[in-house]
């Protein structure tokens, strides 16, 4: 068996191809088999990777190979191994595994090391600790994911099956030889396609403004070292400053370490490289977390966006319309993101605010060759390229036509095609799906999947987590802030943020994630899901349903017309999302609706009191969305008097400040009756919302509307204040 692994290792060389290589059987002998093989392998280009620390991390691995935690596997990203050792034997890192297996370079092998394949999904995995929540224990997670691994494994042509008292079966490698295409002809980049790209992305920032770039590739292709190439390039042909911006500063390392050494190679003056930053001479290419870049517009002569597929629509759509000349580059199938998802979600924003946009791809592989078997393995196993069914399959779906169900979980993971459209739609849906993603719904022990079905097909999806129901003997140290369990995010954040502690008695049913087929949008599919979740959890016993999401006005808009209601916002935005977190229920039972009539009153004394500070930058049309509908709302009537303070201001000199009582009975008064429509209504709520709830400053009003002064902005509230006072009277 040496001999021939030897013969495999020339011949993946030969190919530029990579293999799986997986060990089944006792730990012992899957270290054994491994050890045999390590003196044909250079062991100062190995890794060692196990999922948790203690007596498990790097057990069997020789000193000259460096061992890490499966949780630091990206910080690897980028680097290149000839061979990686994968210990699930201590635990499967399903991210870990996705993630590493791009370390490994071409003519190089990935190990597994995992138990019996039929014992492997009893094995007491540590990464169950992440899927467990309260009451459940850590032997109530199902192995429902490894049972799908095992039998994938088991069947695939793309890796090598070792198994302990069996024949190996080998997988089988190409006769053909492979011609990668030679770099000659294209400076510091390694293709043709990556060459063409780097001229795309400085097009950008030397041609016409407004026509921005959307670059997309598998891993592998030097997606991000075009960016880093193309960076250093422009340094060295007058501009001055470039940000690069992404998920995290790790996620751009690619960049700057491209750039720095394009720079160090072309240039007689040595550039400076530290984390986040490239200095040369008076010029530089600078991280900026996104969250930082849409609170506070920065002036750069280009800005990148890398891995722009784990960053949601509304933060991205911020980016363009701050920045006229703008790159954003993505990963088609990755645990980063999905890179279709990001393109149907964001083409429509593209189209509108720039629609000279143009996109590229870069197809051909820079580390491996083509038709890579661990690649498409790790595809396969992990659903990075899940897809939907197809677009003809539904898209005569009507809501009448479909059929609701609940998915039997342990019937599920035997139906490959289900589990592809399952996630496929999930990954399309949302800014940030992972590979963990796809364990946790198949082994979550509080976890329920609905589905929509149209001819077989599926057009919409549901993922819930039960929540609620907690020991009232921890009532009052979750409610203290002493405590919090595991999980149930509504009813724990509305005993301790709200001031509620007897909400965590009740039993809810939270959304995690709703996806519905991207061809049949705007069909009711989304909201007819959610009546029929509601009719399934009042079924069940239910006593609300919930939400939580980074908030905007287009998702706002969706949950409150399928009859969800504001109950907490987060006191500042996310980092990721960019967004404010909104959390909303709709109750089902009578203890349920209480529940909701309590926390939406502490949620607008809380709100109003929040505005001129946590909230002072929260956009005023979502201000304006969260008073939509809220009759239950007790905003202080308007006496004599206060209307006489009105007038007085709008057709008269009074001071702002001498009518500000008056004027703000009169905004909230209008922010909650339903039929305030009136011509530029929206417009005066949204600069009374700025001034009188949020208290900006007059010059950041000013700014904001485009006036020279206060003098003008005092003018355009008076016509506000008019507009407002006409339609409640009338």
């Amino acid at each position: 068996m040496k001999e021939l692994f030897k013969q495999r290792l020339n011949r993946l060389a030969q190919l530029n191809h990579r293999e799986l290589i997986v060990l089944s059987g006792e730990q012992d002998w899957c270290l054994h088999s491994v050890h045999e093989w390590l003196p044909y392998l250079s062991e100062e280009q190995g890794l060692w990777l196990s999922p948790w620390l203690g007596l498990w991390l790097g057990k069997g691995a020789p000193e000259t190979i460096p061992a890490i935690q499966a949780a630091k596997a990206s910080q690897w990203l980028g680097r290149e191994r000839q061979f990686v050792v994968f210990n699930a034997w201590s635990g499967f890192d399903v991210d870990a595994f996705g993630a590493i297996s791009g370390v490994v370079k071409g003519g190089g092998v990935m190990f597994l090391l995992i138990p019996e394949l039929a014992q492997w999904s009893q094995l007491e995995d540590p990464e169950h600790r992440r899927i467990t929540v309260y009451p459940e224990t850590k032997n109530r997670v199902t192995g429902r994911y490894i049972q799908r691994l095992a039998k994938l494994l088991t069947e695939s042509e793309h890796c090598s099956l070792i198994q302990q008292n069996k024949e190996p079966a080998w997988s089988a490698l190409p006769n053909l030889n492979v011609e990668s295409e030679a770099s000659d002809g294209h400076g510091y980049c390694q293709t043709l396609e990556q060459a063409q790209a780097v001229e795309a992305i400085k097009k950008v920032a030397t041609g016409h403004r407004r026509r921005p770039l959307v670059l997309t590739a598998d891993r592998g292709r030097g997606k991000s070292a075009a960016l880093g190439i193309a960076a250093a390039q422009l340094l060295t042909h007058g501009l001055k400053r470039i940000v690069v911006t992404g998920p995290s500063l790790a996620s751009t390392e690619q960049v700057f370490q491209h750039a720095g050494e394009c720079l160090e190679n072309t240039c007689l003056s040595r550039g400076t490289f530290s984390g986040g930053r490239v200095q040369w001479q008076d010029k530089s290419i600078q991280f900026m977390a996104p969250d930082e870049i849409v609170g506070n517009p920065v002036d750069c002569d280009l800005m990148l966006v890398d891995e722009a597929a784990a960053l949601p629509v509304p933060l991205l759509e911020s980016l363009l319309r701050q920045q006229s000349r703008i790159v954003f580059s993505s990963t088609i199938h990755g645990y980063e993101g999905t890179g279709r998802g990001f393109a149907i979600r964001f083409r429509k924003k593209l189209d509108t605010i720039a629609p000279k946009w143009r996109a590229l791809s870069i197809r051909q592989a820079i580390r491996w060759a083509d038709h890579d078997p661990l690649e498409q393995l790790v595809f396969s196993s992990l659903l990075l390229d899940a897809r939907p069914a197809e677009d003809h399959q539904v898209e005569g779906a009507t809501a009448e036509q479909c059929e609701w169900v609940c998915f039997d979980r342990d019937q599920l993971v035997q139906n490959e095609s289900m589990v592809a459209q399952v996630f496929g739609l999930l990954a399309l849906a949302h800014y940030r799906t992972r590979p963990f993603d796809l364990r946790h719904f198949l082994d979550g022990p509080n976890i329920e999947v609905y589905g929509l079905l149209y001819q077989g097909h599926l057009v919409g999806t549901v993922l819930a987590a039960r929540e609620g129901a907690i020991d009232t003997s921890m009532q009052e140290s979750i409610w203290l802030g002493q405590r919090r369990v595991r999980g149930h995010l509504i009813p724990q954040s509305l005993s301790n943020h709200a001031g509620i502690p007897e909400a965590i008695r009740q039993k809810g049913l939270r959304v995690l994630r709703i996806a519905v087929h991207p061809a049949i949008h705007r069909k009711g599919l989304g909201a007819e899901m959610l009546n029929c979740l509601a009719q399934s959890a009042h079924d069940k016993g239910f006593d609300y349903l919930g939400t939580s999401f980074g908030a905007t006005s287009g998702l706002l808009n969706f949950w409150q017309n399928s009859g969800y209601q504001p109950v907490r916002t987060g006191l500042q935005r996310e980092a990721a999302s960019g967004c404010y977190s909104l959390m909303m229920l709709q109750s089902l039972s009578e203890a349920g609706n209480e529940l909701q009539v309590e926390a939406r009153s502490r949620f607008f004394d809380n709100f109003l009191l929040q505005l001129p500070e946590s909230l002072k930058v929260m956009e005023a049309e979502l201000v304006r969305q969260l008073f939509r509908g809220a009759s239950d709302f007790s905003s202080a009537d308007l006496s004599e008097r206060d209307w006489q303070d009105i007038a007085s201001f709008s057709r008269g000199q009074r001071l702002f400040e001498s009518c500000l009582p008056a004027i703000r009975k009169l905004l909230l008064k209008s922010l909650v009756c339903a039929d305030s429509d009136f011509n530029n209504g929206e417009q005066a709520l949204r600069v009374l919302i700025m001034k009188v709830l949020q208290q900006q400053s007059w010059s950041n009003l000013a700014q904001y509307e485009g006036l020279a002064g206060k003098k003008q902005v005092l003018v355009h509230l008076r016509s506000c204040v008019g507009q407002l006072e006409t339609a409640l009277k009338h």
